[in-house]
């Protein structure tokens, strides 16, 4: 997508950024019980969602999901109560070793402009980027597949925190990232 000279950088807090790190760098020596069929061992995706908000999604092939929020905080923990959660995660991370072919090597880290996305694929080989424009009328049906997986796994963190809201789990309180 052409840079109109109108983006601008969305702001986030120091603990997001070393979180969003420490994602994005896991190694994969904690995965490689669960790497039988491919070298990828995670996907991390980030979203800007509001005016002001950007949102990183984590999921590793064991499963684990997580999500980071830029001004501070996070939601993890969910896979160890929620079989769905695991499901949508390692499906993603599965089918993510079919799009590093039509990704690019990841040089730098940084965070999408407004109206993008990036999907950075965790493999043993490296870090890949794919860029995403989830609201682009003509991406292509194979853009939507991808999209419509990692917004599956939002939509099983949403109903495990609302569950979890509902059980009185405080999420603050949620065992530490996975």
């Amino acid at each position: 997508m052409p840079n109109n000279g109108t983006v601008r950088k969305m702001p986030v807090s120091k603990p997001y950024l070393i979180t969003r790190n420490q994602a994005l760098h896991l190694s994969p020596s904690n995965f490689t019980q669960f790497m039988t069929q491919s070298t990828v061992y995670g996907v991390v995706v980030d979203m800007p969602m509001a005016r002001n908000i950007t949102t990183t999604l984590a999921c590793y092939i064991n499963g684990a999901a997580n999500l980071y929020f830029s001004p501070g905080g996070d939601y993890s923990g969910a896979a160890q109560r929620y079989p769905s959660v695991v499901q949508t995660a390692r499906a993603l991370v599965n089918a993510a070793a079919s799009y590093i072919e039509s990704a690019k090597k990841a040089d730098t880290l940084e965070l999408p402009p407004a109206g993008t996305h990036f999907a950075y694929i965790l493999t043993t080989g490296g870090i890949y980027r794919l860029e995403m424009h989830p609201f682009d009328e003509n991406r292509s049906e194979r853009d939507r597949l991808f999209i419509g997986m990692y917004q599956r796994v939002m939509n099983e963190l949403r109903g495990a925190q609302m569950k979890d809201k509902a059980a009185g789990i405080d999420p603050n309180a949620a065992v530490g990232n996975q």
